[in-house]
């Protein structure tokens, strides 16, 4: 072999790795990107628990879209109630709306001067009142807290 083959095949292998290590970190990119923007509708961030006494709880869930955000309260109802000890619960108020938001955006070129976003965020919210009891009543209606949390969070992918 000829000093010009080795020199080829060394300059082949250094082009093999650079390709190698291209393919690698755009695959690496891929997925990380593509994890972005596909964060949950659920979190503390989304809700807020109220006690308002022995088996009394407020739960507030704002975000997400509409009729998602009805069963993701309930679903934190029922982990309220499983959480403080409850088997079932009753929903003895429901209140549901929606609240605008606007952004606060900068000037394009000047990030010193911050404007008011003419678009409006439409952001929904559900509030439920709810009487965490141990044993199914008889006399009314109550959802069983277990089965709540297992077909919700099945539903939409929580664990």
């Amino acid at each position: 072999m000829t000093y010009v083959d080795l020199r080829t095949k060394k300059n082949d292998i250094i082009l093999i790795q650079v390709l190698l290590l291209f393919k690698l970190s755009l695959l690496f990119s891929m997925i990380l990107l593509s994890s972005c923007g596909m964060g949950t509708l659920y979190g503390p961030s989304y809700y807020q628990d109220t006690a308002l006494g022995e088996g009394l709880s407020r739960v507030t869930f704002r975000g997400g879209y509409h009729p998602a955000t009805g069963e993701l309260c309930l679903l934190r109802c029922a982990e309220v109630c499983l959480e403080q000890g409850f088997s079932h619960f009753e929903v003895v108020d429901s209140e549901t709306g929606s609240s605008l938001e606007s952004r606060v955006t900068f000037y394009p070129f000047d990030r010193h001067y911050p404007s008011r976003d003419p678009f409006m965020d439409d952001i929904p919210f559900v509030a439920k009142t709810i009487r965490m009891v141990k044993e199914k009543p008889k006399e009314s209606f109550a959802y069983d807290a277990r089965e709540i949390r297992s077909s919700l969070g099945r539903k939409y992918e929580i664990k």
